[in-house]
């Protein structure tokens, strides 16, 4: 085995489907948690965006691995953090994604609302709810949590 072989390897262990799933878990949770709250900010919606996106990018990498997608492909300019690229490979290898979680992940894709979740900007633009965002997550949650059940893998809800 090359050095090269080896480092991927070690990258691969280090960057498991559970791992990537229950920290998905953690971003979900967290931004359902903040839109309980009332925050008394003049942009209270913009991190539960951020959280939900970040989760839904985590559930897709999550599924990809645990089927055989390696952590090099999943940094590269194949995937990096594209949602539609990820959710389209997910998509081929077998993962359900309704009309609703097709366009989240366009939107997130191609346009600015994950940018625009993370800084200000002015202007007009098109957002999904965030019922629409957290419905995706869900979805990409129970989807993978359900695949790697299947697997054979103890897995929290």
């Amino acid at each position: 085995m090359s050095d090269l072989d080896k480092v991927e390897d070690e990258k691969n262990a280090r960057t498991s489907p559970i791992g990537l799933y229950h920290y998905a878990v953690s971003y979900h949770e967290a931004a359902r948690l903040l839109a309980r709250v009332k925050l008394n900010t003049t942009h209270p919606e913009s991190p539960i965006y951020f959280l939900h996106y970040h989760a839904i990018e985590l559930f897709l990498k999550a599924f990809l691995r645990l089927n055989g997608v390696s952590v090099t492909d999943l940094a590269s300019k194949k995937f990096g953090h594209n949602a539609k690229r990820l959710g389209n490979r997910a998509s081929e290898l077998g993962l359900h994604l309704d009309d609703e979680d097709v366009e989240v992940l366009r939107l997130m894709s191609e346009t600015e609302i994950v940018i625009r979740s993370r800084y200000i900007s002015t202007g007009y633009f098109t957002i999904p709810t965030v019922e629409a965002v957290d419905r995706t997550c869900a979805s990409l949650r129970n989807s993978t949590r359900e695949a790697t059940r299947r697997s054979g893998t103890i897995v929290r809800p």
